[in-house]
């Protein structure tokens, strides 16, 4: 690695331990400025007024703002959620056995859709005159308009309530009527991830493929399609190797886009099909109150999507090498 692009490196580092700071700064700031105390959640009725004031002393409500703002930044940055008092678990745990649930799910989503919208983005772009191609380009718009908890809806009402193919909640059977073994509990679960999986990646797919079409249309008008076509390769070495792979640096910035409405996606996908994961713990978390468990876990989403931003720039040098990891053209 060259000097240029270690610095750049520690620079991006800093840019995204900042911004996790920032993020523990607004948990910090709106939790405090909620109206009462937030360990009025914690109360349950019949307590004494001695054991409230110990609970209050536990949670450190009394000290200076100061102290609380430093123990809250200081806990944070080693893991130390606090306690759920609707879990009755630590925090650290409860996001621990939620978080694989929805990175499988959306790390599964996010793939179909960046594999397949693409490529049909490659095809639309690269045979833009031929027959069809403004219908599927029609197509493509209304499937990007409709928004996903209706897809999930219109699958669920299809393949699970008049079909019966596919189940439509929980993440794997209850009470299942098949020996516990590797084989039938990997299928199982299979099937339980269908049609999440397919509500969330029919719409998203789409966004690609727009972003690809017109970068295509730009890329075959360049003087290397024209030389790889002068050399006499094939038409379809010319699309997928030399003009797609310069179409697809505007996705990578859509794919940083993306994961920023993660919660979003997750929230609604998950409550729609009763999944386990981060989205449905997080609407549990606010209306039960629990505020220790909800801004953890919107502190952990924050932290997976700059981690995830932070790898995308690496991606950049490798399908444009014309970005340096510094930043600059060479």
């Amino acid at each position: 690695m060259t000097r240029v692009g270690a610095a750049y490196l520690v620079r991006r580092l800093a840019v995204a331990y900042a911004t996790l700071l920032v993020v523990m700064t607004l948990l910090f700031v709106l939790l405090r400025a909620m109206p009462g105390s937030f360990v009025s959640a914690m109360t349950t009725p019949g307590m004494t007024t001695a054991q409230l004031a110990r609970l209050e002393a536990a949670w450190g409500v009394h000290d200076p703002l100061w102290v609380q703002y430093g123990r809250f930044l200081l806990n944070y940055q080693t893991g130390q959620f606090g306690w759920s008092p609707t879990m009755h678990a630590p925090v650290a745990d409860v996001l621990a056995r939620r978080l694989p649930r929805t990175l499988v799910l959306f790390g599964a989503a996010l793939l179909a859709c960046y594999v397949v919208g693409p490529l049909v983005g490659m095809v639309l772009g690269w045979y833009r005159d031929a027959r069809g191609g403004t219908l599927a380009l029609a197509v493509s718009l209304f499937v990007y308009a409709t928004p996903v908890f209706w897809v999930a809806w219109l699958l669920v009402w299809l393949f699970d309530h008049r079909l019966g193919w596919l189940p439509s909640a929980n993440m794997v059977t209850q009470f299942p009527a098949f020996a516990p073994a590797p084989l039938p509990v990997a299928l199982d679960f299979l099937r339980h991830l269908a049609l999440p999986l397919l509500s969330v990646a029919a719409v998203g797919w789409v966004g690609a493929a727009l972003l690809v079409r017109p970068a295509m249309r730009d890329a075959m008008r360049a003087d290397y399609v024209d030389l790889a076509r002068a050399k006499g390769l094939r038409e379809r070495t010319v699309l997928f190797k030399h003009a797609g792979r310069n179409a697809l640096v505007p996705v990578t910035t859509s794919a940083a886009i993306a994961l920023a409405f993660l919660v979003d996606g997750a929230v609604v996908t998950e409550t729609v099909f009763s999944w386990p994961g981060m989205g449905r713990l997080i609407v549990t978390a606010v209306l039960d109150r629990d505020y220790p468990l909800a801004q953890a876990a919107f502190f952990l989403v924050a932290v997976v999507v700059v981690v995830v931003r932070l790898c995308l720039d690496v991606v950049y040098t490798y399908l444009d090498p014309r970005i340096s990891l510094g930043g600059r053209d060479e």
